[in-house]
């Protein structure tokens, strides 16, 4: 089985990176902000919905269907299970969707993500023998997953919430440098292990354009369909489709390498994801930009 080129230093650099993404969420949530994102509950709701629930049970679905190595599989269904990545509310802006309401489902769902991630990956891997086996074979549990969540995800998610309602100078002057510096930080990491695992990209980049690009876009079809069917504002539809099309691969990532050994299938899907939905995310934006420079022409035609 081939190696994945990647060691202690670059796990914790990516552990440290994640940290910081999530501190800059928690030192961003102001509930003043969020007031009108709470006053109707029906937004959040069918994106955490959508994200916790639809997500992972079509990937499953999807990985029955398609016959695919175990690792492959199994990544998918990790990636399925993490939640939405900090960098979906920069897309989010970008799109002029609603960026309260991107802000507060990735809040919500990096924190109840603690306890479903686990779960909802144990459950759906479960149901797929193939993916199953390898997890039996590696020998990894929920609680081991929980030990790793709770350091990248609650422990910073607390600080940042301390230091907003105890610190709130503090939080402001941390806030400007964490959104730069963790954003430029995840691109250079995701850069450097894709240099440095480049002939197992481009051995297996067809497979993993495709396995990634067909689970990319179901996951946006279920956010932009479901968040549809739901009848919201489409400022509020771009947000649930952001959230759910850009999950926090970095996560899955993290997890491969501390949990799973970096196991190969594994850790090549949730890199070429952290790649991709970067590319996928930005075209959303541009094309919702655009058709949004359209409309406003035949306004003032």
């Amino acid at each position: 089985m081939p190696e994945i080129h990647y060691d202690a230093g670059q796990q914790w650099v990516l552990n440290l990176t994640l940290a910081m993404m999530v501190l800059g969420l928690a030192l961003d949530i102001r509930p003043k902000d969020f007031l009108a994102v709470f006053k109707s509950l029906k937004a959040p709701s069918i994106g955490l919905f959508v994200q916790f629930m639809l997500l992972p049970a079509f990937t499953c679905a999807l990985t029955l269907l398609i016959d695919l190595p175990a690792g492959i599989e199994l990544g998918m269904i990790l990636v399925a299970a993490c939640p939405g990545g900090a960098l979906s509310n920069f897309i989010t802006h970008l799109s002029g969707g609603n960026t309260a309401l991107s802000i507060s489902i990735t809040a919500i769902s990096s924190t109840i993500a603690v306890v479903m991630l686990p779960v909802n990956f144990m459950f759906w891997a479960s149901l797929n023998p193939v993916a199953n086996q390898l997890l039996l074979d590696i020998n990894v549990n929920g609680f081991d997953i929980l030990k790793s969540l709770l350091m990248v995800l609650a422990a910073p998610l607390l600080l940042g919430f301390f230091i907003q309602q105890y610190l709130p100078r503090l939080a402001l002057k941390l806030h400007k440098v964490l959104k730069y510096l963790s954003l430029v930080a995840l691109i250079v990491f995701i850069l450097v292990a894709v240099i440095k695992n480049l002939d197992h990209f481009l051995n297996n980049f067809w497979l993993l354009f495709v396995v990634v690009l067909a689970h990319n876009a179901l996951a946006l079809s279920l956010g932009y369909f479901s968040s549809s069917i739901a009848g919201l504002k489409l400022a509020d539809k771009k947000a649930v489709t952001l959230e759910v099309g850009m999950q926090n691969s970095s996560l899955a990532i993290a997890i491969v390498f501390t949990q799973f050994g970096g196991e190969y299938g594994m850790a090549l899907i949730s890199a070429f994801w952290g790649t991709w939905h970067i590319v996928s995310g930005l075209l959303f934006a541009t094309f919702c930009r655009m058709k949004m420079s359209a409309n406003n022409k035949e306004l003032s035609a």
